[in-house]
């Protein structure tokens, strides 16, 4: 009987599980910090499904082949062909045999199946995991996913359950993304002008139209809408739009409908988190503009938790507090980046 567990490290992002699974592969020692602190500064938020990500989000895994955006990884993209016609019923042995290779793969799997999702059992829905190890001795798979209520955990599951959570016909159009990962050996040098770019481009909102996307190869299937930049609003414009979806939902009647997507204000506060742990690298601590992004920062996770709490009250007066916060966030933000900018 086999077993192999590949490893996984602390997550420094965990909004989405594409970013968390990221630093689990990666961060193994703090050599990848140069390439960190360079990119993850420029934000989108998508109009058709409301989602913001870092713009670096789709390079990883699922869009284009080698070398992904990371220079940690490397990505292998099997063929269509290959993934409908032998992976789609042979799918234990597919996993073990890249894992014997000590490649990671990132699949969609049915949380229908999954015993730790707040799916399992109840509803059909497909979403992205990273299997990173099995057991021959239990049956089981390792996987990751934002699986505890949206946060990343680590977890099994047993062979059985996972070829029925692949095998799902609601999975059939996601198979596509199927991804194998390698871990390799990188090399980054800290890119100040880059840096530069990134931090006028967010303060401008600026469309960014190299990193992300649409300058790779266009998908057909899941996620091509996406892939239309004219649905896409990026930088400081993020917060008139966040604002503009909270007043929509004040003004929604329907009591189940008046939630706030938690999402949103996780990551605008991770941003604000490793932006103050970038200027702290960058060695300029020392500067009052990185007092006040620590005000910021903290002011952003004000922002998360009142929406958390907003989900549960609902009450009309945390929105307007949240509104009032997301304001302040801008205003003082553009003060301290463009200090920041002039120390670059």
């Amino acid at each position: 009987m086999n077993n192999i567990i590949l490893p996984m490290y602390e997550p420094r992002l965990n909004t989405f599980n594409v970013y968390a699974a990221l630093f689990s592969i990666i961060a193994k020692d703090e050599s990848y910090l140069p390439w960190f602190y360079s990119n993850f500064i420029s934000i989108g938020i998508n109009t058709c499904d409301d989602t913001l990500y870092f713009t670096d989000h789709f390079t990883f895994f699922e869009y284009g082949e080698g070398l992904s955006s990371c220079p940690w990884l490397e990505v292998y993209k099997p063929s269509h062909k290959t993934i409908y016609y032998q992976y789609s019923s042979n799918i234990k042995e597919t996993l073990t045999s890249y894992l014997n290779q000590n490649k990671y793969v990132w699949l969609y799997l049915d949380q229908f199946y999954i015993p730790q999702s707040n799916n399992y059992h109840k509803m059909h829905k497909e979403h992205s995991v990273l299997v990173y190890g099995y057991d021959d001795a239990t049956n089981i798979f390792h996987i990751a996913d934002n699986l505890d209520n949206g946060k990343f955990i680590k977890t099994v599951i047993s062979y059985q359950q996972l070829i029925q959570a692949w095998e799902s016909d609601i999975c059939e159009h996601f198979r596509r993304l199927f991804r194998v990962i390698t871990s390799i050996e990188g090399e980054y040098q800290l890119d100040t002008t880059h840096l530069k770019n990134q931090l006028e481009g967010y303060l401008s909102s600026s469309c960014i139209t190299q990193g992300i996307y649409w300058d790779q190869t266009p998908v057909d299937g899941p996620h091509t809408y996406v892939q239309n930049i004219q649905y896409w609003i990026f930088g400081h414009e993020v917060y008139s739009y966040t604002q503009q979806l909270m007043k929509q939902v004040k003004e929604m009647s329907d009591i189940k409908s008046k939630r706030l997507d938690i999402r949103i204000p996780h990551l605008l506060w991770e941003h604000k988190k490793c932006m103050v742990e970038r200027i702290k690298y960058l060695n300029l601590d020392m500067y009052d503009f990185y007092s006040e992004y620590e005000k910021i920062a903290t002011n952003s996770l004000t922002i998360r938790n009142l929406t958390a709490k907003y989900n549960l009250t609902q009450k009309n007066s945390i929105l307007d507090e949240i509104d009032t916060r997301l304001s302040e966030v801008v205003y003082t933000e553009g003060i301290a980046l463009r200090k920041m900018i002039e120390m670059l």
